[in-house]
């Protein structure tokens, strides 16, 4: 039999030479792997074959992942760690002690005179009784948010817009906008809100979207429209979002529930802001989305939404803007006084803004909004059942039947604030911030964190445990948050902190704090501000996360001291 004949690969002998060396490399190999397994039938070889092919795919799916193989080994030590029987046996104790404590130290621990109602009452109560047992469950209350006292939570604005939102809730609180031929009306409230919102953020044409629930649920319809989209388009079936640390755990949340993988991009320490380089650095063929928060609600500092829309446009990837707390704010800066960069729908990356309208729109909780640049982007948002036997089923939301009482009185809070009250009110709530950042660098021991340039304001210490301070003003009748990695207090200003003396006072408690805190800065953290600092520096994360699922089981709890209902 004759010999294979040698390729004529160019004219160019040098080429023609290295493509002769590489040709006696694989004939070498081909004899080899023929002379290796001569001794196998084929059937054999095949079996061999899928084997190796398995194989590969499982190492090379391990290998290439979006989360690194030290979080993945480091998930996996303390799983094993947990399930020991000596060092398991004491990670139990130590967290069985803790939830026992929760259990006896909480909100759901009704102080004497109170009981729990875990069953019908016999006889249907007279409204009279109704509105006594109320009154009865309200003294249960001792946070005083009406006199400022908390981090947002009640967003509340002028006290005469009250008579005007419980009027209009009272004439809707019946309707569904699931059934839209009978509630016209409200169909084409959330036609005009979602129209509204869209001129606010200078969308490109008619805007597309939707009222939802609140700022999660816009979150959670954005993640899943991204997902689809980039499915059909791109042909992405391990889809995977990019954001950084600070944006808000919605998104993880659609991650959870969506099975979409979400990466972190750690912040920079000092300034507490994403590096956009580093966003475009983490995207990869599977990404869908990448996320700027403006601003995000730890330290208030608002990402760089200019070049994430650079980056989304280069990478052909979508871009969700997450303006759920500031979303009635920044739109109205620029006419109150205080100019931002460009964060909306004229940067060509934005694909998707959320824009939480319970917050600084001034309407009752329940009431976010969620837009899209393009029809075709929010025909992805909607599920539609074609062959249920009770007819088509569509719907463009989490939820099917939706209040519709909440649509209206957004509607009528926007109506009724119009442009210019809520520019007013914008610019009150700036200054506000402006005023307390000015106050909290000039306290000594204590720094604010970065650079905030609307409603939301954190501080820490170099000096002190800043959980002592917290501490602190919670026995002083704050209600504040407090952050980690690192370790922060936070506040997100309303109107109902520019009242006269509100925000003096606050500044007055964190001085007179702070001046306590710097006489013994090494003092040791008691009560919460113990449990905060070992929260954070427990290395398992999931001992955490199993420590907050307890807090919820109790607030379902219905016995008096927290027994196990």
């Amino acid at each position: 039999m004759s010999e294979d004949p040698l390729p004529v690969l160019t004219d160019n002998p040098y080429f023609n030479q290295v493509g002769l060396v590489l040709y006696d490399y694989f004939t070498f190999f081909k004899t080899s792997v023929n002379n290796e397994f001569r001794q196998y039938e084929i059937w054999q070889v095949m079996l061999i074959t899928v084997a190796l092919t398995l194989m590969s795919e499982a190492i090379l799916n391990f290998l290439i992942q979006d989360e690194s193989l030290l979080v993945r080994f480091k998930k996996a030590l303390f799983k094993t760690v947990r399930v020991t029987p000596i060092i398991g046996a004491m990670i139990k104790e130590k967290v069985d002690k803790t939830k026992a404590e929760m259990a006896n130290d909480g909100p759901w621990v009704l102080p004497e005179g109170h009981r729990y109602q875990t069953k019908l009452p016999e006889r249907g109560l007279s409204d009279k009784e109704v509105m006594g047992v109320l009154d009865k469950y309200n003294s249960l209350n001792d946070v005083s948010w009406q006199k400022g006292r908390c981090s947002g939570t009640i967003y509340c604005a002028e006290e005469d817009k009250n008579e005007l939102l419980s009027e209009v809730y009272k004439n809707y609180c019946w309707t569904n906008p699931l059934h839209v031929d009978c509630f016209k009306d409200v169909r084409k409230m959330e036609a005009e809100v979602v129209a509204m919102c869209g001129e606010m953020f200078h969308h490109p044409g008619t805007a597309s979207g939707s009222v939802t629930s609140g700022g999660t649920e816009s979150i959670l319809m954005s993640m899943k429209t991204h997902r689809d989209w980039a499915r059909e388009t791109k042909g992405i079936d391990k889809p995977n979002i990019v954001c950084a640390n600070t944006a808000h755990p919605a998104f993880d949340k659609a991650a959870a529930y969506f099975k979409i993988h979400i990466i972190h991009v750690p912040v920079d320490p000092v300034t507490f802001a994403v590096n956009p380089r580093d966003m475009a650095n983490a995207i990869n063929s599977n990404t869908i989305c990448i996320v700027g928060s403006v601003p995000q609600y730890p330290h208030g500092i608002m990402d760089d939404i200019a070049a994430l829309s650079d980056i989304a446009v280069r990478y052909e990837v979508g871009l969700h803007v997450d303006a759920c707390l500031g979303g009635f704010l920044i739109p109205f800066m620029e006419d109150a006084g205080f100019p931002l960069p460009p964060f909306d729908f004229r940067l060509p990356g934005v694909t998707a803004i959320s824009i939480d309208t319970h917050k600084y729109g001034y309407t009752y909780k329940g009431s976010s909004v969620v837009l899209y640049r393009s029809v075709e982007m929010f025909y992805h948002q909607i599920t539609s059942t074609t062959e249920w036997p009770g007819g088509i089923y569509a719907s463009p939301t989490l939820a099917g039947s939706r209040p519709g009482a909440n649509i209206a009185v957004t509607w009528a809070a926007m109506m009724s604030f119009g442009r210019d009250g809520y520019v007013s009110a914008t610019r009150e709530v700036i200054r506000g911030a402006r005023y307390l950042i000015a106050g909290l660098e000039k306290i000594e021991g204590v720094e604010v964190m970065g650079s905030p340039v609307i409603s939301c304001v954190a501080w820490t210490s170099k000096i002190f445990n800043i959980y002592n301070m917290s501490s602190d003003l919670t026995k002083k009748g704050w209600n504040l948050a407090v952050l980690q990695f690192p370790a922060g207090i936070h506040i997100a200003l309303t109107r109902r902190h520019m009242s006269p003396g509100v925000i003096d006072q606050l500044l007055s408690d964190i001085r007179e704090s702070a001046a306590v805190q710097m006489l013994n800065p090494g003092a040791a953290a008691s009560g919460a501000a113990a449990m905060y600092g070992m929260a954070a520096q427990i290395p398992d994360r999931s001992i955490v996360g199993d420590i907050s699922k307890e807090f919820w089981r109790l607030y379902y709890s219905t016995k008096n001291n927290g027994e196990s209902s």
